[in-house]
């Protein structure tokens, strides 16, 4: 009986013990925490990990929240430092911009690279006037062409002669009157200086540097004199103006006069002469319609033999015929004239 009291005293000490989760050392000394504790043990450990589980997912929330604020604001702050930099250097290169440009206009002769509508008005007056003194400048570059209206005016000394060429003892007229129109009644020194002084205006407006050996008829020039200013003024060509005669009215057309290859005076332009003679014969009478009559080969020409440029004599035409006199005579053809002779020339330069 007795052992069975004790028995029973063990089992209800063990009861007593596992109800109230006391903890005792087993034989081997370890410590039992109650592993075999109620399901009311087993909510209180699941809360535990709940609870823990939330503290680790509020603490995976709040490093997420730091990176993502740290992200947003990294990129924040990088717009930002982007858009204060570029509003910063936009400020500064206007600033440097404007202090550029202050200096450059400043400076003689140059302007900003971005001109105000003010610069631009200036380039442009700038440019014009450049323009105007390049043209200016390749006229004043452009050939010199000398043209002597033939014959003047009368009231001078018809009886002096001089040498028809240097060192000629042949002696011919220094002056000569010229022939007058059938129909027209115009004097032939009349028609040359009225062609000349369009002649001068047609190729002053082509680039040309003219010398007129007379603009007025009051003059008292010999065949020397006139070949002599061409000379000196250092004329490229002289072109000589004269209109024909001839006993016959029938005899009509234009043609040139250039030296033949024996004359003595100007061997050394002779192929010169005759090509300025070709040139304009040809072009003249392309733009007039009048007979073209060619060259005419002749060394007795006192204002031919005593140039030292390249030189042709152009008659115009025969002022003896009715049809050629009623033709020069009229203002309308002698700018026809006028554009066939400056076309002639111009082919001689090339131009």
């Amino acid at each position: 009986m007795h052992r069975k009291l004790v028995k029973c005293l063990g089992a209800a000490m063990a009861i007593v013990l596992l109800t109230t989760g006391c903890t005792f050392l087993d034989s081997s000394g370890n410590t039992n925490n109650g592993e075999a504790v109620t399901e009311a043990g087993s909510d209180s450990a699941g809360g535990s990990t709940g609870k823990q589980k939330t503290e680790k997912d509020n603490q995976t929330n709040k490093e997420t929240s730091k990176e993502t604020n740290k992200e947003m604001n990294k990129g924040t702050n990088k717009e930002t430092h982007k858009e204060t930099n570029k509003e910063t250097n936009k400020e500064t290169n206007n600033e440097t911009d404007k202090e550029q440009n202050k200096e450059t206009n400043n400076e003689p002769g140059k302007t900003g690279e971005e001109p105000g509508n003010d610069t631009k008005t200036d380039l442009g007056t700038v440019q014009n006037e450049l323009e105007t003194s390049n043209s200016q400048e390749t006229k004043a570059q452009g050939p010199v062409v000398a043209v002597d209206a033939g014959h003047q005016g009368p009231g001078q000394d018809m009886s002096q002669t001089e040498a028809n060429g240097p060192g000629s003892e042949v002696m011919k007229a220094r002056l000569a009157t010229g022939t007058t129109g059938s129909v027209s009644g115009l004097d032939e020194y009349e028609l040359n200086l009225d062609v000349s002084l369009k002649l001068q205006t047609e190729l002053e407006k082509r680039g040309y540097q003219v010398v007129m050996t007379r603009t007025t008829h009051e003059v008292d020039l010999g065949n020397i004199d006139r070949a002599t200013i061409a000379n000196e003024a250092g004329a490229d060509i002289l072109v000589r103006i004269h209109a024909n005669g001839s006993e016959d009215s029938s005899v009509a057309g234009a043609l040139t006069m250039a030296p033949t290859q024996s004359n003595p005076y100007v061997g050394s332009i002779l192929e010169e002469c005759m090509r300025l003679s070709q040139c304009l014969i040809d072009r003249y009478c392309e733009a007039t319609g009048l007979i073209n009559r060619g060259i005419l080969a002749e060394d007795e020409m006192t204002g031919i033999n005593w140039s030292q440029i390249p030189v042709t004599i152009l008659e115009m035409g025969f002022m003896t015929n009715p049809g050629d006199d009623a033709y020069m005579a009229d203002s309308g053809n002698q700018d026809v004239m006028v554009q066939g002779i400056a076309n002639g020339i111009d082919d001689y330069f090339g131009r």
